[in-house]
């Protein structure tokens, strides 16, 4: 049994895909996508006007499930642009810091480790034992903390973080707080009512290509204005040589959206609502009992917490040699995700028992081989 047919994805057939934390199939209808896309372009500005309101329908379907308004939603270029654009918005001071996850993705830690040449404190929470959670991280801030970065899940561990503790500790202090949902985003629920920012890559648990999102919970974090200015981020002023920023999330897409991506991405979310979040989560969810238990009994170091409450879509265990664990297991059609140290199994709803049981059944065969190789 399978919650998503594979026959519904290109090219996917009887192959065991478990890299969607990285790259997952596309789905047929992405074909109708690209044609809808090409004839649009094909009808000059007819079609352009076309193109923007498909953006406007991706924005109401990111609306729904992510719980902000559909105009604060940003189509960008991808995830790392959009934490850009927020790191850009703050006023910073000499002596301010930023509290970060030290196991969060280089994005998010390099955007704000440039800002120590400018006198601002980057704190790297710690984990314990491959574990970050929320009273860690509000610990570390204190009344020069401007902002907190986190990942709902966590792209190296899988651990999955209970955004709401946070967000009301923050919220209460005046600090605000940037989620990225890229390892999330499709199959976890998001409220982005507990975020002031949320981005996210739309090329992995949202069955899209190549683009991000920015979300701003206006209401909640009302000074959000990026530093870059574009033509479709801004109006003329009233004055000769000004200009005012659009007063909703479009003010961080400083020109056109990359259109035929968003096409793409209209069309996955269409196919995701078809079926209720909850019934996703859920099928992941028991997925993740029989994926984690497995490998528990080969004895490997699991990053992912054992508490199924803490866990996404993702599973990592660590090996010296991750790309060759991969690459031998891709000539058996079983793909997974393989750098940094770890070895990523990733779920989705085109992934099924007997899936999981063909991995695992490889791993027990190979696992000698797999062992002296590492």
């Amino acid at each position: 049994m399978v919650l998503f047919p594979k026959d519904d994805f290109i090219d996917l057939g009887d192959r065991v895909h478990l890299a969607s934390g990285g790259q997952p199939p596309l789905l047929k209808i992405h074909r109708n996508a690209f044609e809808a896309f090409a004839r649009d372009k094909s009808t000059g500005m007819a079609g352009y006007d076309r193109h923007w309101q498909v953006c406007d329908e991706v924005r109401s379907l990111l609306s729904h499930r992510i719980n902000l308004h559909a105009g604060d939603i940003a189509l960008l270029g991808n995830a790392s642009e959009g934490i850009a654009r927020v790191v850009s918005s703050f006023d910073w001071q000499h002596g301010d810091n930023v509290v970060v996850s030290a196991l969060d993705y280089a994005s998010g830690k390099f955007s704000f480790l440039q800002l120590e040449e400018t006198g601002v404190e980057v704190r790297l929470v710690k984990s314990n034992e491959n574990f970050i959670g929320s009273d860690a991280l509000i610990a570390a801030c204190d009344a020069k903390t401007r902002i907190v970065y986190v990942s709902q899940v966590n792209a190296h561990t899988g651990q999955k973080l209970d955004l709401a503790p946070l967000s009301q500790a923050l919220r209460r202090r005046g600090i605000a707080l940037l989620v990225d949902a890229s390892h999330a985003l499709g199959v976890v629920p998001l409220d982005g009512q507990l975020c002031d920012f949320m981005v996210s890559s739309t090329y992995k648990f949202l069955l899209g290509s190549h683009m991000g999102i920015l979300a701003w919970n206006r209401e909640a974090w009302p000074q959000f204005e990026p530093k870059q200015v574009g033509w479709h981020s801004a109006i003329p002023g009233t004055d000769p040589g000004t200009y005012e920023l659009l007063p909703d999330g479009r003010r961080a897409e400083l020109g056109n959206a990359n259109h035929l991506e968003v096409y793409i991405l209209h069309a996955s979310l269409r196919y995701l609502a078809t079926t209720s979040e909850a019934t996703l989560e859920r099928y992941i969810a028991e997925l993740s009992i029989v994926l984690f238990r497995g490998l528990q009994a080969f004895g490997l170091d699991i990053l992912t917490p054992e508490d199924p409450e803490c866990r996404g879509p993702n599973i990592s265990f660590r090996h010296p040699n991750p790309r060759m664990f991969a690459d031998l297991a891709a000539r058996e059609d079983i793909l997974l995700w393989g750098d940094s140290g770890r070895v990523r199994a990733s779920l989705h709803g085109f992934v099924s028992e007997a899936d999981i049981a063909r991995f695992l059944d490889w791993f027990e065969f190979n696992f000698e081989r797999l062992r002296m190789s590492g």
